[in-house]
C-alpha cells in the first residue's frame, strides 16, 4: 500500500481531492491533502515549506506526491528538497517546472495573459522556482493530461516533453477525457491511474 500526499492548485483547497482520496483509502492506501496558505499573502517558498512540513509530520518516507495545476511548482520544490522521502511524483494537468522560471514566465512566453485565466500576479505565481533537476531525474514521474483542459494552450509543451523524455526522465504519460478539474469530475478514472501507475 502507498502513502499519497495531495496538493491542490492555486486558490484551491484540500477538499478538491476528497473523492479521489476516498477511493484510494477504500483500497487500503493512506492519504492526506493540504490546503496551501492564501497565495495573495504567501510565497512559493512558504508553500513548499508547508508540503515539507506535512511530509515530516506524517512521518512518511516513501511519499507519492501529487500536484494539480500551480502545485506542480510546489511539489517540484518539495521533492527537490526532500528527494529521499519521495517514492514518486504525479503532475496532474499542469506545467512542468524549469529551474529559474516562474508560473508567470510560462504564461508570458506562451503569449498568454494570466488575467484571462483568472490567475493574479501574486507572489507565488511570479516567483521563479530554483532547484537541481538532477535530484529529481531518477524519481518515477507521472503526467496526467486532461484532453478538455481549459489550459490546453499551455499544456501542449509539457505533453511533448514527457513523451520525448519518457525513458531518460522516468516519465509515464496518461490522459483522461476531462477538463482541468479532473479530480472533481472524473475522480474514479484519476484514482485508477494514480493507483495503477
Amino acid at each position: 500500500m502507498a502513502d499519497y500526499l495531495f496538493v491542490p492548485g492555486g486558490k484551491r483547497t484540500a477538499s478538491d481531492w476528497d473523492q479521489v482520496r476516498a477511493i484510494l483509502e477504500k483500497a487500503g492506501h493512506q492519504t492526506q491533502a493540504i490546503t496551501l496558505s492564501d497565495p495573495e499573502h504567501s510565497t512559493l517558498e512558504q508553500h513548499i515549506d508547508e508540503v515539507r512540513a506535512a511530509i515530516s509530520k506524517a512521518g512518511w518516507s516513501e511519499v507519492r506526491l501529487v500536484g494539480h495545476s500551480y502545485a506542480s511548482f510546489v511539489i517540484t520544490g518539495a521533492a527537490a528538497a526532500l528527494p529521499r522521502a519521495m517514492q514518486s511524483l504525479a503532475y496532474v494537468d499542469c506545467l512542468i517546472p524549469v529551474s529559474g522560471r516562474s508560473l508567470w514566465d510560462f504564461f508570458t512566453q506562451a503569449g498568454q495573459d494570466l488575467a484571462s485565466y483568472g490567475v493574479p500576479t501574486w507572489p507565488p505565481f511570479t516567483a521563479p522556482l530554483v532547484f537541481d533537476p538532477a535530484v529529481l531525474q531518477p524519481l518515477p514521474k507521472l503526467y496526467v493530461h486532461c484532453l478538455r483542459s481549459q489550459f490546453l494552450a499551455l499544456t501542449g509543451e509539457p505533453v511533448r516533453y514527457v513523451k520525448e523524455h519518457a525513458a531518460s526522465g522516468h516519465w509515464t504519460y496518461r490522459e483522461i477525457d476531462a477538463d482541468h478539474y479532473v479530480m472533481l469530475n472524473h475522480a474514479p478514472e484519476l484514482a485508477a491511474i494514480l493507483q495503477g501507475w
